[in-house]
């Protein structure tokens, strides 16, 4: 066994699933000194997406729904176990292994399905802290930032907006002004909820 686990096909692997131990080790260590690596990264992923396309597919990831550092360690893990399982498989059947490329590829698509199918429930397991109900008239007039993507008429882009009580929201914003768009990183201010995202103007600090 031992052998197997430290053969050079199992390799990126073995890599994985020792970043993941680490990462453990980390946190445990952390725990003594009131610190956690949760807490370091606990926002979506930010990426430059040009249309909602890149805001699916981050939903489909899991990435807005699991703090990344968990994300990264449930993507480690499922990309570990299944590229062992598929090389055990092999070994067991065909007496060698397969290519190594194809074994990383198809195990990194398998990580990422599984990833997305296993986030929403993971989420639900994870801590919740205690928040104050937020109402859509609460919201109008908060400003915030784009933070995924580039806002223009009828295509949103998401941006993040901290309420009264200082949770964050992540909404898909738009401008209401028929010529203009927002940029990642640009502040807006959020005027009006509509069906699927918010209407929103350029915030212009007096």
């Amino acid at each position: 066994m031992l052998s197997f686990l430290l053969n050079d096909a199992n390799f990126w692997f073995s890599c994985a699933l020792g970043a993941v131990l680490t990462l453990l080790v980390l946190e445990l260590a952390g725990m003594f000194f009131g610190l956690s690596l949760l807490s370091l990264v606990d926002d979506p992923a930010e990426a430059d997406f040009d249309t909602t396309s890149g805001i699916e597919l981050t939903s489909w990831l899991a990435l807005d729904r699991l703090p990344l550092m968990v994300w990264l360690v449930v993507l480690l893990t499922s990309f570990g176990i299944t590229g062992y399982l598929l090389n055990f498989l092999s070994l067991s059947f065909l007496t060698t292994y397969f290519n190594p490329w194809l074994v990383i590829g198809l195990a990194i698509l398998i990580a990422l399905l599984m990833t997305s199918q296993c986030g929403g429930f993971i989420a639900r397991l994870l801590p919740k802290q205690e928040t104050s109900a937020t109402t859509t008239e609460d919201l109008v007039g908060t400003v915030g930032y784009i933070t995924l993507g580039v806002a223009r008429p009828s295509n949103p882009a998401e941006g993040k907006f901290t309420d009264s009580f200082g949770q964050p929201h992540y909404l898909l914003v738009e401008p209401i002004e028929t010529n203009e768009q927002f940029s990642q990183g640009e502040q807006v201010l959020l005027l009006k909820k509509q069906a699927r995202s918010w209407l929103a103007t350029r915030y212009i600090p007096l």
